[in-house]
């Protein structure tokens, strides 16, 4: 039974991006791009003998350089130290770059081109008869190969003028130099002239100003005679200082005062003697002595009563003089109560005073100082008056002198020379960015044409475009080996690396264990009928009785290989007709040819004929092979795939397409065949593998190759029974006897 399902094994594969092309195979790529390795460098050497074929033929372009420096400053300028007419300063940045865009202006340029009277010039401007070119067209022609640069960090500019001729790019950078320099003098003499012009109408309207500010200060002075104008410190100043002195003074008194006469009015009239804690008061001398006696009476008095009593006389007489002393006492308090209010009084009062005389001062004081400020205005307009005017004389006298010397900024750092090698065309840059640009061109050529290649290489492709698994993988045969004839296996030792590839795809084959294997492809010329007649071949060297159907109707070519030719040439007898079995040239191998169709033929035989010959196939041999028509060419092959145990696609590689392998995968997938797995012919990277492989296999068994030829092999007898692949249940018919297979 067929141990297949009807769909395939493998999942399918995922759309790509770009219907119609393959995976993207990054080794294949690589390969390619070695393999046209002469492409790319024939499209270098191209592009090379392009840019050396420019650098002969283009304009040679000549560069002379000249340097200028830049004062930061002219010193000789009339223009310094007027305000609002002063010359720019050239310290900034902003402006030497200023100065640098200046250097190729139009009036520069024009001024060139009039020097070195080049607007007559042929070899400099072509001539033109229909009109001759105006300023903005030879403006236009010269800046562009003129230009000035200022060195970063330095003063320095650099102006630079290309021409083809070495000599005249030489006198054009000196001509800019000189044209520029001279330009700046005209411009300072033309400014010049005009600020003396103004500068002298400006000094006749300054005399009247110097006059008219004299004669103020005049009058005023004799308005104001009785002050003194010229003191630069008055007397009424120096007083009124001193008097706010004192009414600070004043004031801090009556503060002071205050206190006392609050802190005064504070005590009660049982502690009267406390006036003698407030200020100096308590420390006059006679409070003092007072004081004194009276503590010295009061001692006493305290031994006097320990010795005498109240009723003795002693007693009596000293308690009456602690008592007078007491009262004096009280009496001092009180009065120094009383000169604590006098003196606050008298405080205030001399407070009063000084303010009042302040307030009197101040107010001289302040029409003293709005006089003196009124004459300083007045006299320090004359003063500025006849310093402006000073002035305005000694620029008109270096105006005189400076219009007539060179006040330019621009100093001749470096003379230009004759160039003696053109600038432009850049030989060497020219040629390796050609020879760059050749490289990546044809890098990218040879990488487009490997893009757009739809063919089927490796097996990574095949197994990530069609979903299915390579079972084989076949190098390419010799040169020498062209025809089916030819490429079936021929003498031991010949295309190792092919033996190995049919060998491959007979142990995936046996994984599956079929009964019989149907070999298609989607397009002719792709290897089908090669590994379906080697696949023959190898079963049938291995001993087992193996079939070969050649159903490939529209070209049938199994005979002209496998028939003996003794027996007569293909297309003249009855063993090249359908349906017959046949014995070929090697052992074991029987072979089942259709006919070439014709016109008057019809269509090929059905399905279920085809399925019922394959049923008696299965009791007369272990193995059958079936090689069909492709697949995309006619419709044969679809047919006879869903009765085939094993269907296998030969993809050619850098033949087939894969939209043609993917068309002819969802046929089978339609018809329901057991499509096991892809054959990849045609290889050329399992060439190394099979080699290396070969060297470690044991010498294969010499085969028959073709009538007459043959060679020892341990291949079972004839009489021993060849082991089936699977099911088989012997012989129906004897294949000798070319008896046709039923069901035609």
């Amino acid at each position: 039974m067929n141990q297949f399902s009807a769909g395939p094994t493998h999942p399918s594969p995922s759309e790509s991006l770009f219907p119609g092309f393959p995976t993207l195979d990054v080794a294949h790529l690589m390969a390619v791009l070695w393999k046209r390795l002469w492409l790319i460098l024939l499209v270098a050497a191209t592009f090379i003998a392009g840019g050396v074929a420019y650098v002969a033929t283009a304009t040679k372009i000549y560069q002379s350089n000249a340097v200028i420096y830049v004062d930061p400053k002219n010193e000789g300028a009339v223009f310094e130290g007027i305000k609002g007419v002063r010359q720019a300063s050239w310290e900034s940045l902003d402006s030497l770059k200023s100065m640098a865009e200046g250097i190729c202006n139009s009036s520069v340029i024009l001024r060139v081109v009039d020097r070195l009277k080049l607007r007559n010039d042929p070899t400099f401007l072509p001539s033109r008869p229909d009109r001759p070119y105006t300023d903005a067209e030879i403006v236009e022609i010269i800046s562009r190969n003129v230009g000035a640069e200022l060195r970063r960090g330095t003063r320095l500019i650099d102006v630079i003028v290309r021409d083809r001729s070495p000599e005249r790019a030489r006198d054009m950078a000196l001509a800019f130099v000189d044209e520029f320099q001279e330009l700046i003098r005209e411009q300072n003499r033309i400014s010049a002239e005009k600020s003396r012009l103004v500068l002298e109408e400006e000094a006749a309207a300054q005399v009247v100003r110097v006059n008219e500010a004299e004669k103020k200060v005049q009058e005023f002075r004799k308005q104001h005679a009785n002050i003194f104008l010229n003191e630069k410190r008055d007397l009424s100043t120096t007083k009124l200082e001193d008097l706010d002195k004192l009414l600070s003074s004043a004031a801090n008194e009556v503060a002071m005062r205050k206190a006392e006469l609050d802190q005064f009015q504070s005590i009660p009239e049982s502690e009267i003697e406390r006036i003698f804690e407030i200020g100096q008061y308590g420390n006059q001398d006679h409070v003092q002595k007072l004081i004194l006696a009276r503590n010295q009476k009061r001692a006493e008095f305290a031994r006097i009563k320990e010795q005498f009593g109240p009723s003795h006389n002693t007693y009596r007489a000293y308690e009456g003089e602690l008592r007078g002393l007491d009262i004096e006492v009280i009496q001092v308090a009180k009065g120094l109560g009383e000169s604590i209010k006098n003196a606050y009084e008298r405080a205030l009062e001399h407070e009063k005073t000084l303010k009042e005389t302040v307030q009197e001062q101040k107010v001289k004081g302040i029409e003293v100082d709005g006089v003196m400020k009124e004459f300083r205005i007045y006299q320090k307009n004359a003063e500025a008056a006849t310093a402006t005017y000073g002035r305005l004389l000694d620029r008109i006298n270096d105006t005189d002198v400076t219009r007539r010397v060179d006040e330019t900024v621009v100093r001749t750092f470096s003379e230009p020379l004759v160039p003696s090698k053109p600038i432009s065309p850049r030989k060497t840059i020219i040629v390796a960015v050609a020879g760059v640009l050749g490289m990546l061109s044809g890098l990218a050529l040879v990488l487009a044409l490997g893009l757009l290649d739809r063919t089927l290489h490796s097996r990574r492709q095949i197994e990530s475009t069609l979903g299915l698994a390579v079972m084989a993988e076949i190098p390419v045969l010799g040169r020498g080996t062209q025809s089916l004839a030819e490429s079936v296996f021929m003498m031991r030792g010949s295309s190792v690396p092919t033996i190995e590839g049919i060998r491959s795809l007979r142990t995936a084959l046996s994984a599956h264990a079929p009964r019989s294997v149907m070999i298609t492809s989607a397009m002719p010329d792709e290897g089908k009928s090669f590994c379906a007649a080697n696949l023959a071949v190898l079963q049938a060297n291995m001993g087992y009785r193996t079939l070969l159907v050649d159903a490939d109707f529209r070209r049938p070519r199994m005979a002209s290989v496998f028939v003996d030719p003794m027996r007569g040439p293909a297309g003249e007898s009855a063993i090249t007709q359908q349906g017959l079995c046949q014995q070929t040239t090697f052992k074991n191998l029987y072979l089942i040819a259709c006919g070439r169709m014709s016109s008057d033929t019809g269509e090929p035989m059905s399905g279920e004929i085809f399925a019922r010959m394959l049923n008696e196939a299965y009791s007369a041999f272990d193995c059958v092979i079936i090689d069909t028509s492709p697949l995309l060419a006619v419709s044969d092959g679809l047919n006879y795939s869903r009765h085939a145990d094993a269907v296998v696609l030969v993809v050619r590689a850098g033949k087939t397409r894969a939209d043609h392998a993917k068309q002819a995968v969802r046929e089978l997938q339609r018809m329901r065949a057991s499509l096991v797995g892809t054959v990849l012919n045609g290889c050329k990277e399992a060439e190394v593998t099979c080699s290396d492989y070969a060297q470690a296999t044991p010498p294969m068994p010499q085969i028959i190759t073709k009538a007459g030829e043959s060679a020892s092999s341990k291949r079972p007898e004839k009489s021993q029974a060849p082991t089936p692949v699977a099911g088989s249940q012997g012989p129906s018919f004897s294949p000798s006897d070319e008896t046709a297979v039923k069901g035609h």
